[in-house]
């Protein structure tokens, strides 16, 4: 018989200054002998397809600072690690920020503008 297990996956957004766009949060689940992946509660959407569900929430920032994903699925609760996290944010963890730009070989000042992406390279749960 092939055991189901019950599980919650919750996030809490502690940095109310910061907003993550785009956060997907990926969740090894395989479908063993039949037995399926049943949602109870998603806060945001998800998706089950080659063995990884998939929660994703448009935007996490101080009007939506938590959320909850709740699960069955075939297997222990080891089996749904490692967790996988991905985001884009407008702006560095760190408050940096260009003070000005000058011309090369000279101190006179240019016009400049500056935009700042970050995003998750590799961040994982295990």
């Amino acid at each position: 018989a092939v055991v189901s297990t019950q599980s919650t996956g919750e996030y809490e957004l502690q940095d109310t200054s910061l907003e993550l766009y785009n956060v997907i949060i990926s969740i090894p689940v395989s479908t063993q002998g039949g037995v399926g992946l049943t949602v109870a509660q998603c806060d945001g959407s998800y998706d089950h397809s080659h063995g990884v569900l998939q929660w994703t929430v448009p935007l996490v920032d101080r009007s939506n600072s938590s959320g909850t994903l709740e699960f069955t699925a075939p297997g222990s609760a080891d089996s749904f690690y490692p967790v996988g996290v991905s985001f884009n944010m407008n702006s560095p963890f760190c408050d940096i920020r260009v003070s000005g730009v000058n011309a090369a070989g000279s101190d006179q000042s240019v016009p400049y503008t500056t935009e700042c992406t970050a995003f998750t390279e590799q961040y994982s749960i295990e």
